[in-house]
């Protein structure tokens, strides 16, 4: 039954990579420094972009993080036309992990670099990055080609999305980054209903390479605009291309690199993400890579923290990475520990509510996808009320992330109760169970990092940021890696007494399979898969229950207000 593995679907579970993304949506509610190395206490409105030239400069930063966003739903929806072009449908997974091993492992290297090179500068050369391998996936051959462009599509996109969590914030004044940040957050939703319909359109009128070829027009358009329009965290009165571009990688700047612990945080962690990606599908749990891979893991993942106090406490000029020293308040850790806990069922949530309408209710993966828009509505507008609230009548944040944890957990324990119904009617209850998650995950994911800046220097923003970034999608991709542990075990002591093995390894390759079954093994069938999401809810329910907890060591008996 190591077939039965397969059940994990990756090529939807990736969906929720970008429903992972789509989670990201609240993270652009944060105010951050307003200079790259120091942290001011009073701010500086001279930095702000203001006017028509505000406008053209969100409309580029929008189409950037929207490409980079419609990459993970529009792949993850095309996968079997891609695979089928290329002869490579074994390897199909692969075009999505090692997009989100790379994606991952670099949000906070970005961080850092933004504060050592200037975050324009490596806003535009990720999207650089992206834009280059972008082509290069849309003109492959060999499915061995796309994957190792892939992973370099997904440095790019990491870096797109961590400067613009940095750079967006800066550009108004405090008093209207709620306004602002609901209008930049409509992205997310924009590219999770879009990816599907235009992977569709793509794959029926064309051919799948513009999956991968419309980012070139796109990003270039959105780099012109940001070379114009996006103010220099370094300003230079030498406008002359190649003495600028000296003076920002002078030796001065590359001595301030901890290459050392880049390597080691970025080992560690595609490492994790990779046993987490691959256990309970392509290999079993106990099996040699997987527990290869998690020891190695966690081996460098001290070897990293070691060598950070070592230089948080040495003369080197290198600078950490992440400082350990910021964990040392109780306020960061406690927002750390939320923010982990609050990405842990968000993702599975996004990705086993389409999954559920088409295994249990026989949806196709475009009707799965708008059974989940009731959530994807009411994440943005939590997010949009979030920034109002704490910028124009300055609620403190510690109120609506406790608020937020509360609505969390009360929607995703009410998915336990979802009556196991095969028909393909959804119960309309769950969609009042989605308005409440959404409401939820909305106040909670945005309003962590608006609570950021009230509690670091400046200096150590960015990376604050990308770190409570990085965390947050870790905690998703251990959420996914356990959920379809779950749904595999369940499904693999049901399903041998109900159908054949055949059978069994036809489902796990396409869920349309259960189709051909006859009309009582397919009730049986979406039956056990029924009572599987039910069982992942409950343990979701747990860690819901875990970030309300977490959430109380925020408290302080002034909570901070943005000011």
């Amino acid at each position: 039954m190591r077939k039965a593995a397969l059940f994990s679907f990756r090529s939807k579970r990736h969906e929720g990579g970008a429903a992972e993304t789509s989670s990201t949506l609240d993270t652009l509610s944060s105010p951050t420094a307003q200079n790259d190395t120091t942290g001011e206490s009073e701010e500086d409105t001279s930095s702000h972009v203001k006017g028509w030239r505000l406008h053209v400069l969100t409309a580029g930063l929008w189409v950037a993080l929207f490409l980079s966003t419609l990459e993970t739903t529009i792949v993850s929806t095309s996968l079997i036309s891609i695979t089928d072009a290329i002869n490579g449908f074994r390897l199909r997974d692969w075009i999505v992990t090692a997009y989100l091993l790379t994606y991952t492992g670099f949000l906070v290297v970005y961080a850092k670099f933004g504060d050592i090179f200037g975050r324009k500068s490596m806003l535009i050369l990720a999207l650089l990055i992206f834009i280059l391998f972008s082509i290069l996936c849309g003109a492959s051959n060999h499915i061995t080609e796309l994957i190792l462009f892939r992973a370099f599509q997904g440095v790019g996109a990491s870096g797109v999305y961590t400067m613009i969590i940095v750079l967006a914030p800066t550009l108004v004044p405090k008093a209207e980054f709620g306004n602002y940040i609901a209008i930049v957050s409509t992205v997310f939703v924009v590219a999770s209903v879009l990816g599907p319909i235009l992977g569709g359109v793509i794959n029926h009128h064309s051919s799948w390479r513009w999956i991968f070829l419309l980012n070139a027009p796109g990003g270039a358009v959105a780099i012109v605009i940001l070379l114009f329009f996006l103010p220099s965290s370094t300003p230079s009165l030498n406008f002359k291309l190649r003495s600028h571009l000296r003076r920002k990688f002078s030796k001065a700047a590359l001595a301030r690199i901890d290459v050392l612990g880049m390597f080691l945080l970025l080992a560690s962690s595609i490492l994790l993400v990779f046993a987490l990606e691959e256990a309970g599908s392509r290999y079993a749990w106990k099996s040699a890579p997987i527990i290869t891979s998690l020891l190695l893991a966690g081996i460098l993942g001290v070897g990293f923290v070691c060598w950070e106090l070592v230089l948080q406490r040495s003369s080197f000029k290198q600078e950490p990475v992440f400082p350990p020293r910021l964990l040392k308040g109780r306020l960061v850790a406690a927002m750390m520990l939320t923010a982990f806990f609050i990405g842990f069922p968000f993702v599975a949530i996004v990705v086993n509510i389409p999954q559920r309408a088409q295994a249990v209710n026989g949806r196709s993966p475009f009707g799965g996808g708008l059974v989940l828009l009731p959530l994807l509505l009411a994440s943005p507008l939590a997010t949009a009320l979030s920034g109002i609230l704490t910028s124009k009548f300055k609620v403190p944040p510690f109120y609506l992330i406790f608020c937020g944890s509360i609505l969390q957990l009360v929607g995703v324990g009410l998915t336990c109760s979802l009556p196991i119904d095969t028909t393909s009617r959804i119960a309309p209850q769950q969609y009042g169970y989605q308005v409440i998650m959404g409401l939820g995950f909305g106040l909670g994911l945005s309003t962590i990092l608006v609570i950021a800046p009230l509690l670091v220097e400046g200096s150590d923003l960015a990376v604050t940021m990308g770190a409570v970034t990085q965390i947050r999608v870790l905690g998703g991709t251990i959420s996914l890696a356990i959920c379809s542990t779950i749904l595999n075990n369940h499904l693999k002591g049901k399903l041998a007494h109900l159908i054949t093995p055949a059978q069994i390894q036809a489902i796990s390759e396409n869920l349309s399979s259960i189709q051909s079954l006859s009309p009582t093994e397919r009730a049986a069938v979406r039956t056990a898969f029924a009572e599987g999401y039910n069982r992942q809810n409950i343990f979701l329910t747990v860690f819901s229950g875990l970030s309300l907890i977490a959430s109380l060591f925020l408290w302080e008996r002034k909570p901070r207000a943005v000011t």
